[in-house]
């Protein structure tokens, strides 16, 4: 009797595969259309894409009062692999079965991740060496009057290598993208208090009162989507933004750094805590109740005395004059980057409990046998940790980057506070918008609401396994 032939299931593709094909071929497409505005005197002068500036590299312009010269050729070799990155991402993503069954399930999706990593990075440099210093010298111009800037398509352009990037780590590590169905005890839960809020603001989103009844309107993205341009550093990079996609932007930044510093600092941490508990044979950690006890004082509080330690006449000038290590006070708070890193710091210090607090948990369960095992068969303690240990600590893990992530993009109380008002993060545009008087504004804050509430549903689903991963391998999951 001959065996039935079954489907070989190790060509079976995760969603995440079709994520990042899709976005990829976005990106190839992107890259061909007028995606970047030239912007003279304060007014456009044409919409180019970067094939276009790559194939024609001089522009002249004369105006009244002004001669513009520009010659593109130095940037000549970003705007090459700005093109190349999403179009071999692409093939590499085609051809990604075969080069699995050769090279593995990692190398692949680690390979698309570098050349989207690599586009997203060379398309934001070459934005910004496009127009040098010396051109506008020569034309008697600004970096405000004479710039590059993004248009609709160029943010979304970025986005899309974004989302390519996190499909791209998230196949790598083997999590399948996936929401999980709503419990149904819980629905009149979520009715009351997360559908018919939802359903209100996307009400306030498109509705406007006019005259006593409400009328359908999109002056929410009219606000949203209005041409004008800011200029944003990022990371030494002078980058010209649409205003409120920079403002976006700089909450990304902080939540991903927030995100990775709690990470690295709770992993280790909650590993050491759950191995003493063990160890004595503890129901539970003190030292884990001293790292908590901070989450009793107000935000605000915690945050003013952070601000206080750094100020010119704070604790920590104080030390280091009377220590005869600088003899005038540093303006901390006042360097760009100093105060970037102060920020990032003082979220990480704040959302550190929301990371250790889940990686704990799962820790202190697991079994020492499991370990051991490992030991026995030939594992060394590395081993044990990265193929054993690490991969059934995963549900806590995702549980830590789902309750970091999430508030420390919308949080602006500690970039508010340690800045002094000068940094705008995508909580006080919100806030901004919803407080102002003029309907179209409360519109856009709703309407950014509802594009934030997308953004996360789409990290949720990167993040969240499917059901089975959790359960198959008593609540963990195997890399």
């Amino acid at each position: 009797m001959s065996k039935e032939l079954r489907p070989d299931s190790s060509f079976h593709l995760p969603a995440t595969f079709w994520i990042t094909s899709l976005m990829f071929l976005i990106a190839s497409i992107l890259v061909f259309v007028p995606s970047l505005i030239l912007t003279v005197q304060y007014a456009e002068h044409g919409t180019y894409s970067y094939l276009k500036l790559l194939t024609d590299s001089t522009f002249s312009l004369k105006t009244r009062s002004h001669n513009v010269a520009l010659d593109f050729s130095p940037a000549r070799i970003f705007l090459i692999l700005s093109i190349a990155a999403p179009i071999m991402g692409l093939i590499i993503s085609a051809f990604s079965p075969l080069l699995k069954k050769r090279l593995g399930n990692r190398l692949p999706p680690l390979f698309t991740a570098i050349l989207a990593i690599e586009g997203l990075a060379c398309c934001a440099i070459a934005q910004s060496n496009l127009i040098s210093d010396t051109e506008r010298t020569m034309a008697d111009m600004n970096s405000q009057s004479l710039h590059f800037s993004q248009n609709i398509l160029g943010n979304f352009l970025f986005i899309v290598l974004l989302i390519a990037i996190a499909s791209s780590i998230v196949e790598m590590i083997g999590i399948r993208a996936h929401l999980r169905t709503l419990a149904y005890p819980y629905f009149l839960w979520l009715i009351i208090f997360t559908i018919l809020p939802l359903a209100l603001i996307f009400f306030r989103a498109f509705f406007a009162k006019v005259d006593g009844s409400y009328h359908f309107t999109l002056d929410g993205f009219r606000v949203l989507t209005v041409k004008r341009t800011v200029s944003a550093r990022f990371y030494g990079q002078t980058l010209h933004l649409q205003e409120y996609f920079s403002v976006f932007l700089r909450s990304l930044d902080y939540a991903l750094w927030t995100t990775i510093g709690c990470l690295l600092l709770g992993y280790p941490l909650a590993y050491a805590l759950a191995k003493r508990t063990k160890r004595k044979h503890l129901k539970s950690s003190m030292l884990l109740f001293f790292f908590v006890l901070p989450m009793w004082i107000n935000t605000m509080l915690r945050t003013y005395a952070w601000r206080a330690f750094f100020s010119q006449n704070g604790v920590l000038n104080s030390f280091l004059m009377s220590t005869g290590i600088i003899s005038d006070p540093i303006l901390f708070l006042k360097n760009e980057w100093i105060s970037d890193i102060i920020i990032k710091l003082v979220l990480i210090n704040d959302f550190l409990p929301f990371m250790l607090l889940p990686v704990y948990s799962v820790l202190v369960k697991l079994d020492d046998n499991i370990s051991q095992a490992a030991h026995d068969l030939g594992a060394n303690g590395r081993q044990a940790f990265w193929k054993v240990i690490f991969p059934l600590s995963m549900p806590g893990v995702i549980s830590g980057i789902q309750m970091v992530f999430m508030p420390a993009l919308t949080f602006y109380m500690i970039p508010d506070i340690i800045s002094e008002g000068s940094v705008t993060t995508i909580g006080n545009t919100v806030q901004s918008f919803i407080l102002n008087e003029s309907s179209s504004y409360q519109q856009a804050g709703n309407v950014l609401s509802l594009l934030l509430l997308v953004f996360v549903l789409i990290t949720m689903g990167l993040l969240r396994n499917q059901d089975k991963d959790f359960g198959d391998n008593g609540g963990g999951m195997v890399l």
